[in-house]
């Protein structure tokens, strides 16, 4: 696939770009898509558990470089609006063709295409990195051999961590919602409180991909306390997130005020 840099330099790609199609039935309306490469490959198969595997499709999991997001190109207000996003996020703004069909695979090897292509422009240009040697560590300051680990792992860990909640469905979220919500409750029980902080902050990257109604932030404050009140309030704040996601208004609502009376009792 051949790509056309609206923004940018094919010579030099700053390494993330919207990447949009055009349509000759919709000369106004562009298609576009998210594309970023990784300066440092990473493999998603320390993280990701057997169950979420499947749900990843034909993602490279255990050498991932670069990827699209959204997986398909969505229309967008305009060109206009795509040269301001460009500009105001330094990203490259590249053109890769006309679409000729909306069959989802289509789309999706469309997508693909790009990725593949700006990919191996910025290999080219040097935009991707590999891991830094002992002497690049050095130079920046660092022991040798202690490029990696402690922070830096727990921050690679929830960035890994925010890429695959993307790809879930809403049902997917909550069933995660609900295995951190026990492991979170065994670590409160055992007094863990490195487990409790990990768990958190796992909870916490969750809760950006749910809807604000959803109250996360309010079942993890009720998850974190060890008395049975909490306990049945974090239960009750669960169950009306699985409410809301099947439209089930009537049960969520009383699922509220359930809350609310064991709130104010």
């Amino acid at each position: 696939m051949d790509l056309a840099f609206d923004s940018g330099n094919a010579d030099r790609p700053v390494g993330h770009a919207l990447v949009y199609f055009r349509v000759d039935t919709e000369p106004d309306r562009p298609y576009a898509s998210y594309v970023v490469t990784l300066p440092i490959k990473s493999d998603l198969t320390k993280y990701v558990p057997p169950f979420l595997a499947a749900h990843l499709g034909s993602l490279p999991l255990s050498d991932l470089s670069a990827f699209a997001m959204p997986p398909v190109p969505e229309p967008v207000n305009g060109y206009a609006e795509l040269q301001r996003l460009a500009r105001q996020r330094g990203d490259d703004l590249v053109y890769a063709g006309n679409l000729f069909s909306f069959d989802l695979p289509r789309l999706m090897e469309s997508v693909a295409d790009a990725v593949k292509a700006y990919s191996e422009l910025c290999v080219a240009s040097g935009a991707t990195a590999a891991a830094p040697g002992d002497a690049e560590l050095a130079a920046a300051g660092l022991p040798e051999g202690e490029g990696a680990g402690g922070d830096a792992d727990d921050e690679a860990g929830f960035s890994v961590n925010e890429v695959l909640f993307s790809f879930m469905s809403e049902g997917d979220k909550l069933n995660e919602l609900s295995r951190l919500m026990g492991r979170l409750t065994f670590a409160v029980e055992g007094r863990d409180a490195a487990a409790i902080d990990e768990v958190e902050q796992e909870m916490r990257v969750l809760a950006r991909h749910l809807p604000e109604d959803f109250r996360v932030g309010e079942l993890l404050a009720a998850a974190k306390d060890p008395s049975e009140r909490s306990a049945q309030l974090a239960r009750l704040y669960l169950d009306r997130c699985f409410r809301l996601s099947a439209g089930a208004a009537a049960e969520a609502a009383e699922l509220k005020q359930r809350i609310r009376d064991l709130q104010q009792g």
